[in-house]
């Protein structure tokens, strides 16, 4: 397994972490194997979506047995189960309740994670952080030991940026993957996945996009800069980038999804999430231990089977002539890593700061070293100005 440092909390996390979502109506034994099979490769990192029922928490607490110390786990505070169905709440009553049912189903004393559960509105925002009401039993858990870490959970590059600014969280979750980034901007929450990448779907959407994409990469950067941790919720959008029979005619034909064979593997888009500056971990959800396994896989998978550089067929793909940091122009006859190189240069041109500045002096080919062979121009999918960026590399740093 490898690992990052997850923002603030300085603990090293695997960058392939288990979504417990989908675990929710499985039975004991199954949750047992998939928990297991993850923890024994490494993740240390389970997310507790979903887990709001009382069987599903007392079949987690169980799968827990004897595992609890080698995994943090992310609770999502506000997410409850109310007459048997899921209920978002911001009720400290209910929220409180909640919290405490659950510790007790997991048999543990705390949760490391108390994840501020699904904020997208201006308003639900404000609630939220009302140090009277939800923020303010958040802070209480926290100072008795209950909880070790804040984060909060949005699918709104604004409201992410609002709340990593506000200097209480440690991580940001946060939906990225290629079809996601694909879009012209955030959409509201309302629109299926599947129609959602429909062809005439996309174009409406494009004239009611809530904020525009380039927003996000500010978030990676400004999450890296600030040192809060990224964690990546639907890797795989939803599961729509890996299946066969899309019925999403936007990814099929001439889209990403080629006959016979699926758009992107589970190693593509984990690269792809895993690629972009400030990520620490990928979610991914997982009904059974294959599903871990081909997660897993990206760990020891190679430059080819970790090429996402396909992502480019689709005609509408919103990031031409941006760096994604897929390395596809490797190798470089001078041995720069462009890919770093370039993400580090994003990250100046966005705040050039001492630490930036130091990572760049440590890379052991500069982009000084470049001698415009022109072969990475050639091989970029996505038809990115590199000599020209090399170029502007120099001007920044001084070499």
């Amino acid at each position: 397994m490898l690992y990052r440092k997850l923002g603030r909390t300085g603990v090293d996390t695997s960058v392939i972490s288990l979504g417990a979502e989908h675990l929710e109506k499985e039975d004991r034994e199954t949750i047992k194997d998939v928990v297991s099979t993850a923890v024994d490769n490494g993740v240390n990192l389970i997310d507790l979506v979903g887990m709001v029922a009382p069987e599903a928490r007392d079949n987690m607490g169980a799968a827990l047995r004897g595992i609890r110390e080698k995994v943090m786990l992310s609770a999502h505070f506000g997410a409850t189960c109310q007459n048997g169905e899921y209920h978002k709440t911001r009720d400290t009553s209910l929220c409180e309740t909640s919290f405490y049912d659950l510790l007790s189903r997991l048999r543990t004393d705390y949760i490391d994670i108390l994840m501020f559960h699904w904020v997208d509105e201006e308003l639900d925002y404000d609630e939220v952080f009302d140090r009277q009401g939800y923020l303010g039993l958040a802070l209480r858990l926290k100072q008795e030991g209950k909880a070790r870490f804040f984060a909060l959970s949005t699918h709104r590059t604004s409201i992410a940026m609002k709340a990593m600014r506000s200097g209480l969280m440690d991580a940001i979750m946060f939906p990225v993957n290629p079809a996601h980034d694909l879009l012209p901007g955030d959409i509201s929450g309302d629109i299926g996945l599947i129609r959602m990448f429909q062809k005439d779907t996309y174009r409406q959407l494009s004239e009611h996009a809530i904020e525009p994409a380039e927003k996000r990469k500010e978030l990676y950067l400004a999450c890296q800069e600030s040192n809060v941790g990224l964690i990546a919720m639907k890797p795989y959008a939803g599961g729509l980038l890996l299946q066969d029979g899309n019925p999403s005619d936007f990814l099929k034909g001439r889209g990403l999804l080629h006959p016979g064979r699926l758009a992107l593997s589970p190693v593509q888009c984990l690269s792809y999430v895993l690629s972009q500056p400030g990520i620490t971990t990928a979610l991914t959800g997982c009904r059974k231990p294959e599903e871990v396994e081909a997660a897993i896989a990206y760990v020891d998978a190679g430059q080819e089977q970790r090429d996402f550089s396909t992502i480019d067929v689709n005609t509408l793909w919103k990031l031409r002539k941006s760096c994604v940091y897929c390395n596809h122009c490797l190798p470089c006859p001078s041995e720069i890593e462009i890919g770093s190189l370039m993400r580090l240069l994003d990250a100046a041109e966005h705040n050039l700061n001492k630490k930036v500045t130091a990572e760049y002096m440590a890379l052991t080919k500069k982009a000084s070293d470049c001698t415009y062979c022109g072969i990475c121009t050639e091989r970029c999918p996505f038809d990115v100005a590199v000599l020209d960026r090399m170029e502007r590399a120099i001007q920044v740093f001084g070499c």
